[in-house]
């Protein structure tokens, strides 16, 4: 027999040779598989003068270079199969022993080229439960065909996907529940069927999540200067599943939703800013015990906003960022007092993390907050994270905050940057910036481009006063394209 290079798989073909119209079949069906690449063992081709027929037969079967064995099934090879009669009756001796003594029972597979009177396949006994590859019909040949040669080359079209690690709530021993649970998917039913009930869902679950947050409240009082940073860390961690059921539903509404929810979205955050001022969890920087406590939700909401602005990007929902960033947020003090903030509200330095917990790593990190944040971009892309952190630093040159201790928002991700970062890429396009333009509020390049000249000097005062050695932070002119707006 010709020597067969390793490469080249190797398959035997055990048939019926009655009648003639079958061994026909077969040997196009040799002859199309030989021109996918595939070498065919067939007694037809293989079996010469002098050889003894079931001496071949019993050693491709059990030929170890043979990586498949299709059974040609029709009438005459069932009835053979079933009788012990002629070559097909050996063969089928040798291979219902060899398949009931397999562990994988993958090596033989039944191909049906008949069917009986009343449909059902015709196939020898002892591999009538086994799966089949139907070839008996010319309308659906082409699709099995290549169901066929996949297996052959086993490149199966649906592949199990690599293993991820186990989310980071479920490492701990009491498992977190969610108050948003099953939610998301009841709005997404509800938004593909363009039930009158959608808008009712999205501030349902805007308000339980709100309620859900509360409940990883940390007591101050269970705090010390030995386990405030672990419990604070901890916190956060927890929180993450909370946060990635929040992108869930962001996604489904982004996806989904025919009707604009950018007011249920700014609602959703002052009433988030209201609910934490009632209960007393303050977002201000500050090394106390009581400041220190509240940490694990400066953290989320910095990460759940930067988070929340890149999906918005990813889908071009620039009339949410503009209702976002241009807005001022009012909060009702517990003194009577009112306060105005903005967006930037939700970036607030951390003291647990970039001071207490980095003089316990060696060498120090420029920004614990951004490590995690990279770290725990699980569903979200890291990259597209940072852009938003850059954007959002931009507008706040355009809306600082009033009031308020940070004025600009610090893009703490910027550590991580290469020196060729670039945001909004397609801004140099006169359609993308008829769409974006909404964000800065202007409707002309030219008024952009004033705008981004009266904050020039800010921009790079503010640079200078941060740790720009560390932090690689585009000048506004250069991470907004600032010669090329509009351009194309």
């Amino acid at each position: 027999m010709e020597r067969i290079e390793e490469n080249i798989v190797k398959i035997f073909i055990s048939y019926s040779w009655r009648p003639i119209s079958n061994k026909a079949k077969v040997i196009n069906l040799a002859e199309r598989l030989s021109n996918d690449g595939i070498h065919v063992v067939l007694d037809d081709w293989d079996l010469k003068e002098g050889q003894d027929k079931y001496h071949f037969m019993e050693q491709m079967v059990n030929d170890k270079t043979v990586s498949k064995v299709l059974l040609i099934c029709n009438k005459e090879y069932a009835e053979k199969a079933n009788n012990k009669s002629g070559g097909v009756g050996i063969e089928s001796l040798i291979i219902s022993d060899d398949i009931y003594n397999q562990t994988s029972q993958t090596k033989f597979i039944p191909i049906v080229m008949e069917y009986d009177n009343d449909g059902n396949p015709l196939v020898p006994t002892f591999v009538k439960t086994r799966i089949f590859i139907d070839l008996s019909n010319e309308n659906d040949f082409e699709e099995n065909y290549e169901k066929l040669i996949r297996n052959i080359y086993n490149k199966p079209l649906s592949k199990r996907p690599p293993i991820g690690k186990m989310p980071i709530h479920l490492l701990d021993d009491g498992p977190i529940y969610l108050l948003t649970a099953n939610k998301v998917s009841t709005l997404k039913n509800s938004l593909i069927n363009n039930k009158p009930n959608s808008k009712l869902l999205i501030k349902d679950y805007l308000n339980t999540f709100i309620d859900a947050l509360l409940s990883f409240k940390i007591d101050s009082r269970s705090l010390d200067h030995s386990n405030f940073i672990d419990k604070v860390e901890k916190s956060i961690d927890d929180l993450q599943a909370l946060k990635n059921d929040f992108l869930d539903f962001i996604n489904v509404i982004c996806k989904f939703s025919s009707e604009s929810f950018e007011n249920d979205i700014f609602d959703f955050f002052e009433n988030l800013l209201q609910t934490f001022e009632d209960n007393d969890i303050l977002l201000v920087s500050g090394n106390s015990l009581d400041s220190l406590s509240h940490d694990n939700f400066k953290f989320f909401l910095y990460d759940l906003f930067l988070s929340i602005i890149s999906t918005l990007i990813k889908y071009e929902k620039f009339e949410e960022i503009s209702i976002l960033v241009k807005n001022n947020f009012i909060i009702s003090r517990k003194s009577g007092k009112t306060d105005v903030v903005n967006f930037v509200k939700f970036r607030t330095y951390n003291y647990t993390l970039n001071e207490f917990k980095n003089r316990s790593i060696n060498p120090k990190r420029i920004s614990v907050v951004a490590d995690k944040i990279k770290q725990y971009a699980t569903i979200m892309n890291f990259k597209d994270l940072k852009e938003a952190d850059l954007l959002l630093y931009y507008l706040s040159l355009f809306y600082p905050g009033k009031n308020q201790f940070f004025k600009y928002w610090f893009p703490e991700t910027s550590c991580y940057n290469s020196f060729d970062v670039t945001i909004l890429p397609k801004i140099i396009s006169k359609r993308f910036f008829e769409k974006v333009k909404i964000i800065f509020n202007v409707n002309l390049p030219d008024e952009l481009r004033s705008k981004i000249d009266s904050v020039e000097n800010i921009d790079k005062e503010f640079q200078s006063n941060s740790n720009r050695l560390y932090n690689n932070i585009p000048y506004i002119k250069d991470g907004l394209h600032y010669e090329n707006i509009s351009e194309n």
